[in-house]
């Protein structure tokens, strides 16, 4: 039976945020301590190695690294076939006599946002599109000086996105049952957050309302998502 999420963020974001508390409540432990003596030092490195491992979990270094390195050679594929799709654009150009069709219905101006999007998915539905009419119109396209290893740049291209798009998609849906499996641990690790957060708010409400951002959900999740946009360019 699947374990039900206990927190309304993602699981990226919660290790940040529980890292941001993790920097506050190390500041504050005198106060916390104070206040009751379970915040001790105990405390506070049990809470910094659950978030370690549970880091680990949500963000798998091997994983991550590989990626990192997919999602560039991705781009650097979108680069790549922009390049071409201008050239492209200039062959339908000098053939516009034979060839009735404007560079938004030959399909070229739909892709070109599209890979300037990053959008794999969309990139790959519209690359059919234009290797269709490539194929179509290919006598005049060579007339006018198109060559045969050209067209093959937009083959080679739908193989290498559909390839990294495929493996993208694996390693991201990997990292989701890993995190799914340890669904467990990550809702302890949000409700000893929670602890956290709560006494924050009560010792500091009047006495120093500066710090209460620091233990206040909202806010901290208004720091976090520039956070993790930058730790994970996948979103989910």
């Amino acid at each position: 039976m699947e374990t039900l999420k206990k927190f309304r963020c993602k699981n990226e974001e919660l290790i940040v945020i529980c890292e941001y508390v993790q920097i506050a409540l190390q500041r504050d432990l005198a106060d916390f301590t104070a206040y009751t003596s379970i915040f001790d030092q105990k405390y506070l490195d049990n809470f910094k190695s659950q978030i370690a491992a549970m880091r680990q979990v949500v963000f798998p270094l091997e994983m991550t690294k590989e990626l990192k390195m997919i999602t560039a050679n991705l781009y650097n594929s979108m680069d790549q076939l922009y390049d071409s799709l201008l050239r492209l654009e200039g062959y339908l150009k000098l053939a516009k006599k034979e060839i009735p069709m404007s560079a938004t219905d030959f399909g070229i101006v739909p892709l070109k946002r599209k890979t300037q999007q990053r959008d794999a998915e969309g990139v790959l539905q519209n690359l059919q599109q234009v290797i269709a009419n490539i194929g179509k119109y290919k006598e005049p396209l060579i007339k006018w000086g198109m060559s045969e290893a050209f067209i093959d740049l937009f083959k080679k291209a739908f193989e290498q996105i559909d390839k990294g798009n495929n493996k993208q998609f694996e390693i991201v849906s990997s990292r989701r049952l890993l995190a799914a499996e340890n669904m467990n641990t990550l809702n302890a690790l949000y409700e000893q957050l929670m602890v956290i957060c709560n006494i924050g708010k009560i010792l500091y409400r009047k006495l120093k309302p500066e710090k209460r951002p620091d233990y206040t959900f909202v806010d901290l999740m208004k720091k976090v998502r520039i956070t993790v946009n930058k730790e994970d360019n996948i979103a989910e």
